[in-house]
C-alpha cells in the first residue's frame, strides 16, 4: 500500500514567538485509553460485572452486538428494520442498559439499539465487536482521538489551530466543506469506518473523478449494517480539508444501489485510515473539527 504523505499548512509558530502556548488552555475534564483495531477506535466499557470492548463511533449511537446483549440477560423490545452502510437492512432491537460505565462516567438507565454484528466481526477478523458509543455521549464535549498516543481526551472547552466548521449529516454526523483532487465537495467524518476515504458513486462519475484512475474489480472493502460494502479500490491523489493537504490516499468507489453509500446528499467519506495520521477534535458544542 502506498504512503499518505501530509502536507499541513501553517503552524502555531507566531503564538509560540509570542511566548504563548497554544494549547495551554485545553484540559481535559477525563480520557480514555483506546486500541487501534482495525483502525477503528475499541475503549473498554464495564457492564455489570463485565468487561466490553466498544468502538468510540461518531457515526454511531449507542449499540450492543446480540451477543453481549446474550451475556448480560436483557430483554429485548420491539423489533425493527434498520439500514446501514451495506445494501440490506438488518434486524434490530430495543433494550435498556440500567448502568453502562465509560471511563469515569455512569450512564443510568440508557437505551440501546440491539444488532448482530457477528458479520462484521467474522468478515473483518475482529477480535470482538461487543458493541458502540456513539454522538449521543460524546455531544455534551469537544472530543479528541489523539491517535499517536492512544487516548481519548474528553474536553468542556477546546481551542486549536485551523477551526474547520460543521453541520450535521442526519442530525448528528459531521459533515463539512473539503475539496478532492480540487472539486469542491461535502464530505463526512466517520472514526468507525475502517477505510482511509470513501468517494461515492456518483460525486465520481459527476466529476470525471472515476474516469481518471485506474480501478480495482469490484471487491469487498469492509462490512457494516446491512452487509458488505462492494467496491472499486484505487489512490486517490488529493484530499485537501481545512489546513491540511493528503495525497496518495487509499480510496474506494462503492458500488451500492442503497445503502449509506448511495446517498446523494454527500460526496465522500473520511475513515480511520486517514483520521489516524492526526490528533483529530470533534467540539460538538461549538460544532468545530481541528486536525492537527
Amino acid at each position: 500500500m502506498r504512503k499518505i504523505y501530509l502536507l499541513p499548512a501553517l503552524s502555531c509558530l507566531f503564538f509560540l514567538l509570542m511566548g504563548l502556548n497554544c494549547y495551554s488552555q485545553n484540559k481535559p475534564v477525563f480520557s480514555i485509553p483506546f486500541q487501534l483495531i482495525d483502525n477503528r477506535p475499541f475503549i473498554e466499557v464495564k457492564i455489570k460485572q463485565h468487561t466490553f470492548h466498544f468502538v468510540l463511533d461518531c457515526g454511531a449511537d449507542y449499540g450492543l452486538n446480540t451477543t453481549t446483549a446474550q451475556i448480560l440477560g436483557l430483554d429485548l423490545g420491539h423489533k425493527s428494520m434498520q439500514g446501514g452502510a451495506g445494501a440490506k437492512l438488518a434486524e434490530t432491537w430495543q433494550t435498556i442498559v440500567d448502568t453502562i460505565k465509560i471511563g469515569p462516567v455512569n450512564v443510568i438507565k440508557n437505551s440501546f439499539r440491539v444488532i448482530d454484528f457477528s458479520e462484521i466481526i467474522n468478515g473483518l477478523h475482529l477480535p470482538y465487536m461487543d458493541g458502540v458509543i456513539g454522538y449521543t455521549f460524546m455531544k455534551d464535549y469537544a472530543v479528541q482521538f489523539d491517535y499517536r498516543n492512544n487516548v481519548i481526551n474528553f474536553y468542556n472547552s477546546y481551542k486549536g489551530p485551523y477551526p474547520l466548521p460543521f453541520t450535521y449529516f442526519y442530525g448528528s454526523v459531521p459533515e463539512f466543506a473539503a475539496e478532492i483532487d480540487e472539486n469542491k465537495a461535502i464530505v463526512i467524518v466517520d472514526t468507525g469506518d475502517r477505510t482511509g476515504f470513501t468517494l461515492l458513486n456518483h460525486f465520481a462519475v459527476k466529476t470525471g473523478i472515476i474516469k481518471n484512475y485506474h480501478l480495482s474489480d469490484t471487491t469487498i472493502t469492509g462490512y457494516g449494517l446491512g452487509g458488505p460494502i462492494y467496491a472499486r479500490t484505487f489512490i486517490l491523489n488529493k484530499l485537501a480539508i481545512a489546513n491540511i493537504k493528503a495525497v496518495n490516499v487509499p480510496s474506494r468507489i462503492p458500488m451500492l444501489k442503497t445503502g449509506a453509500f448511495a446517498d446523494t446528499n454527500i460526496d465522500g467519506s473520511i475513515g480511520g485510515g486517514v483520521l489516524k495520521q492526526y490528533k483529530f477534535t470533534i467540539d460538538y458544542k461549538k460544532q468545530l473539527l481541528y486536525f492537527e
